[in-house]
Formats: C-alpha cells, structure tokens, sequence
C-alpha cells in the first residue's frame, strides 16, 4: 500500500518543523528519536492490552478473521511528559516465543524488542495526517483509529500528527502501528 499524507484545510498556514517531518516519515525507532529530541529516556507505560480476534482488523493483517491478535495500547513518555500514544495489532501466529513473551509481558519499545530479537524486518508507511485533534474524524482514516483516538488526552484544537505502518518481516505484516504526537511537544 502506499502512503497517503492527508492535511486539513484548517492548517494550510501550519508550517511542520523538521522534526515533525522525521516523526511522520522516518522507518525508524521512533522511541530513539524522542530519546535524541529530549535527552531522556523514553518510558512505555501499556495502558491496554489483551488478546482478541482479528475481525475487522483481519484484512490489514491479511489474516484470518478468527486468527489470535494482540491488541496493545502504549504511551511514551520522557521527563514526565506524553510524547506519544500507540496502538499496535499483532497477529500471535507470526511470532516466536521469546518475542510473544516480550510484547505482552513488558512495557518495552517495539524497536528494543525487534532488535533484541534479531528481526530483519522493514516499516511501510500506510498513511499520514495531520489535524485538530477535532477533524480526526473526518480524516479518511480507518475508523478503529478514530474510536481509538477517544482514549488520547488531546484538547479539541491541539494540533495532532498521526500515521500507521506496517512492520513487514519475511513479506507478511508482523505488526501494524498507530502513532499519535502532539505537535506541540515538538516545538
């Protein structure tokens, strides 16, 4: 799938800084860029996590419906700040032991996992945008994403970067991800 960048009207005059380019863009650790941004370290605290049918989630896994996922929402934070929420789909059918056991026993980054593990894999971006943390729900974006974004402490005109991407290992999707960043922490 190719990455589609979708910016609200309301923000033509909003000029992204560099660094949000690299968050919205970059087929890297994200957790290491917020490292490098701030100079601390960068804590996951899981604020959701259990096993659940695929389902609707299926097709963007390209999994059976009734495959086994784990379905894991994070926050990082750094200094005591929330720098960014996500939520990851990962079908348990593509993983071994040891990594099962890392994602759903720890609050550990995706990135410290996978590099832990050795696991030779590639980020595809889905898409990208960027909005009031309002017009999420008008935004062409899968609506799991949209129901997910209720949970996220964001003011109704905060300016929101959001994007998905798949983490592709062996030509399968190991895992999608959904990312969500206040601007303004990355000022």
């Amino acid at each position: 799938m190719t990455s589609e960048t979708l910016i609200s009207k309301s923000l033509e005059d909003f000029e992204l800084k560099p660094i949000h380019r690299i968050l919205l863009t970059t087929d890297g650790s994200i957790t290491t860029i917020i490292e490098a941004y701030t100079g601390n370290r960068v804590d996951v605290i899981t604020r959701d996590q259990r096993i659940i049918k695929a389902g609707r989630y299926a097709s963007l896994l390209r999994i059976d419906e009734e495959d086994d996922i784990n379905f894991r929402v994070v926050s990082l934070i750094s200094g005591n700040r929330v720098y960014a929420e996500a939520v990851s789909l990962t079908p348990l059918k593509r993983l071994e032991p040891g990594f099962r056991d890392d994602l759903t026993r720890a609050d550990i980054p995706i990135g410290r996992i996978l590099r832990k593990h050795k696991i030779e894999a590639r980020r595809d971006i889905n898409w990208i945008v960027v909005c009031r943390f309002r017009e999420i729900w008008v935004m062409n974006i899968p609506d799991f994403v949209k129901e997910f974004s209720r949970n996220i402490d964001l003011g109704s005109d905060e300016i929101v970067l959001a994007r998905s991407y798949n983490i592709i290992r062996r030509g399968e999707v190991l895992m999608n991800i959904t990312e969500f960043f206040r601007a303004d922490m990355f000022e």
